[in-house]
């Protein structure tokens, strides 16, 4: 196992990416589903499910995933906390709090009929986005690439194998 987070930066973003595809998918099923007016709605209800899927991944009880996102398994890597307990449902909803944020605003005003007809809906949906784009940058810059929710969580995220 390295403890150097160089590795590991890396491997966060790859995981990350495929968890947001996962979310990108849970948004675009229900809207496939549907015809015309109903597609902008039923994405937003798909982006719930994804952004639920976000606050919750790193709790997934299935023991053979040792408690990690999908994307977190097929890349190699796992988060823990740094006290030593087991990552439970509290601290995956505290650690991925910023970025399941962001995905339920982008739900809702999806949900509301689409980011355009409601006022300043561009600046909030970017907004959002910069949320995301923010931890990144944290993964990217911190020495131990902690991003805002293992601070929050007290977790940090180490190689692992499958």
């Amino acid at each position: 196992m390295s403890r150097s987070p160089r590795p590991v930066r890396v491997r966060r973003f790859a995981a990350g990416l495929l968890d947001a595809t996962i979310t990108l998918l849970l948004a675009l099923a229900p809207a496939a589903l549907v015809p015309g007016v109903l597609k902008g709605r039923m994405f937003g209800l798909g982006l719930l499910l994804g952004a639920a899927y976000l606050l919750l991944r790193d709790a997934i009880p299935y023991a053979e995933w040792g408690a990690r996102s999908l994307g977190k398994r097929w890349i190699g890597i796992r988060p823990y906390a740094v006290s030593g307990e087991p990552l439970t449902w509290r601290l995956s909803m505290r650690r991925n709090a910023t970025v399941a944020g962001a995905a339920t605003v982008w739900a809702v005003l999806y949900l509301i009929g689409g980011y355009k007809g409601i006022p300043f809906g561009e600046f909030v949906l970017g907004a959002a986005g910069i949320v995301i784009l923010f931890e990144a940058v944290l993964v990217a810059i911190d020495p131990a690439a902690r991003r805002l929710g293992d601070r929050w969580a007290k977790t940090r995220v180490i190689e692992a194998r499958h």
